[in-house]
């Protein structure tokens, strides 16, 4: 499966080859770069935030598929939890549905959801 990510569009602009944007961000060879590039497999925790430390781009906008595919985990979860607190008045379960009120209010931006 082929996941939409900007990362090639964002080492072009800056002029590196593979190899070049692979030594910033501490990788062994271009392989990994070019096979992410092509959208072919996830990339690790590290390389996402090494990525955004290079191109000062949030990892949302470098990978918009990974922040896809996790919100809508979060966001079911959320509701099975709005489920639970549902009703009842003690103050833990009020501070719950704020946080949930609030994760609701949060507008993700239209392009990657």
């Amino acid at each position: 499966m082929s996941h939409r990510n900007y990362l090639s569009l964002h080492r072009k602009r800056w002029a590196l080859s593979q190899r070049e944007l692979a030594l910033l961000l501490g990788q062994a060879s271009r392989s990994v770069v070019s096979r992410l590039e092509l959208g072919h497999g996830r990339p690790s925790l590290p390389f996402v935030i090494r990525c955004e430390s290079v191109f000062g781009v949030r990892a949302t906008e470098l990978f918009p598929h990974l922040f896809e595919e996790n919100y809508d985990v979060v966001m079911r979860q959320a509701a099975h939890l709005d489920l639970q607190v549902r009703g009842r008045t003690d103050a833990g379960s009020a501070r719950k549905r704020a946080l949930l009120l609030e994760m609701v209010g949060r507008t993700p931006n239209p392009d990657i959801v």
